[in-house]
């Protein structure tokens, strides 16, 4: 009996087509699974329940009746030291001084003598005198209008010394024991002629003088002299 022979015939392009030996294959996606209708009516249901705290409303916030003060901001505490006010030199005795002090129906006037500042101790003495009288009336003050003579085209330097002499008799003041609040000083200058009242200014006051008198006083003026009266003729 004679051997069977087969032939085989191969096609090199159709392996080219198969895949690859190592690359994975794709993986299909599945179809997510499909909920249960129960369970899904019931996770919607869930959140429209309602709550065990919910069953009575909140109150309403109370209003107040008056609105809240306004804050008090208070100012910062600063420490300062507080010094009493320094007492002003004393004024010097000047034995040489030419001037003297004279009475005047609410204090005293002094006179000084031209461009000089200077007092004596009988002037010292007599204004030391008004402070006690001073210090016995609580309520009054001390009015010092000091006067300087002077050329007329220049009305500074009598001013300032007219000045001068009044803080020299403020100074005696306070060192008497008047309180400073108490005094008030005005220096005047040259002083306007007929300044006095009821003088003439032929017969006035002197230029160089310092008039100290109380505030609760006011010195009156002398009364004029009547003017004659003239004859009327008989009825």
């Amino acid at each position: 009996m004679a051997p069977a022979h087969a032939q085989v015939t191969t096609d090199d392009s159709a392996l080219s087509a198969l895949p690859a030996a190592g690359a994975p294959k794709p993986r299909a996606n599945r179809p997510a699974p499909a909920r249960s209708p129960a369970r899904q009516a019931a996770k919607q249901a869930a959140p429209t329940a309602p709550k065990a705290g919910a069953a009575h409303p909140a109150p309403p916030p109370t209003i107040p009746a008056a609105p809240p003060p306004p804050p008090i901001i208070r100012p910062p505490v600063v420490d300062v030291p507080l010094h009493p006010p320094a007492p002003p030199p004393e004024v010097p005795v000047k034995a040489d001084a030419v001037g003297r002090a004279t009475d005047l129906p609410a204090g005293l006037r002094l006179t000084f003598a031209p461009g000089s500042a200077d007092m004596n101790a009988a002037m010292i003495d007599r204004v030391k005198g008004f402070a006690a009288i001073l210090m016995q009336a609580p309520y009054a003050r001390a009015e010092i209008d000091a006067t300087a003579s002077g050329a007329a085209d220049d009305v500074s330097t009598p001013r300032r010394l007219s000045l001068m002499r009044g803080l020299a008799v403020r100074s005696i003041l306070m060192h008497a024991g008047i309180a400073s609040t108490r005094i008030y000083v005005r220096a005047i200058g040259v002083p306007p002629p007929g300044a006095a009242p009821g003088a003439a200014p032929a017969n006035g006051p002197p230029p160089d003088h310092v008039d100290v008198t109380r505030s609760d006083m006011v010195a009156s003026a002398p009364s004029p002299s009547p003017a004659p009266s003239e004859p009327r003729p008989a009825p």
